[in-house]
């Protein structure tokens, strides 16, 4: 597919990360939204939230839980992971951050509404909860769903302003899906099947998709604690 518009396999995932930032980065010195003043918070809220994630996939990587195709890489690597792998953990914040700034800028009546539904939240890790504990074999599942509920609850103590949350995670899906689509139907990144619910939409393992809501609203949800503070 890559091939077809000139990419050659090795520059794959690469050329995936650029497509993830380039949209967003170009768009961030819109009038109205103006995000590359909001790099700051941004950034220090992304920061420790990917080096936990980054951690997590070493671990993951090292205990054969996951792995990278070497065909689709340009073959850097640091502590096990690819070039591309890192730069992913900086690309997907970017743009999941951006588009939950859309949201609040375009749409303030959307998000006046959605800040109101905490029941959504309470739901969410409830649901979370019971996916980690009845699947607690298996790493990938168990791992995700339990973090994710953690992570829900504390954010439903914080007295945070969400505002529109979990929208932003509903449209970060269609990127989402795109890029992680061609990651596992090449695949580029290889799953161990018997560490998951072997469950997938089309390519992509379910536990991907709640794997980005932990990432995204962890994320948000520092991100937000910087913009609070900088109000003060």
């Amino acid at each position: 597919m890559f091939r077809d518009i000139g990419i050659e396999a090795p520059y794959t995932y690469l050329a995936l990360d650029l497509f993830c930032i380039l949209g967003p980065l170009l768009l961030s010195f819109d009038k109205r939204v103006a995000f590359f003043r909001l790099w700051r918070p941004w950034f220090l809220a992304t920061l420790p939230i990917s080096a936990l994630y980054l951690v997590w996939d070493v671990l993951f990587t090292q205990n054969g839980i996951w792995s990278f195709n070497s065909d689709y890489l340009i073959g850097l690597k640091l502590s096990d992971l690819p070039l591309e792998e890192w730069m992913f953990f900086l690309v997907v914040p970017y743009a999941s951050v951006f588009i939950y700034e859309c949201l609040i800028h375009y749409f303030p009546k959307i998000n006046t509404r959605l800040n109101r539904e905490a029941l959504a939240w309470q739901l969410l890790s409830i649901a979370a909860f019971t996916m980690a504990i009845w699947n607690h074999h298996l790493w990938y599942t168990s791992i995700t769903f339990g973090l994710l509920g953690l992570c829900l609850t504390l954010l439903q103590f914080s007295r945070l302003r969400l505002k529109s949350l979990l929208l932003a995670w509903v449209l970060c899906l269609i990127p989402m899906a795109m890029v992680n689509g061609v990651l596992t139907s090449l695949p580029v990144v290889i799953y161990n099947n018997s560490e998951n619910l072997s469950f997938r939409l089309g390519s992509i393992p379910i536990e991907d998709f709640f794997y980005h809501m932990l990432y995204m609203a962890a994320i948000i949800g520092l991100y937000e604690s910087q913009l609070k503070r900088q109000e003060f």
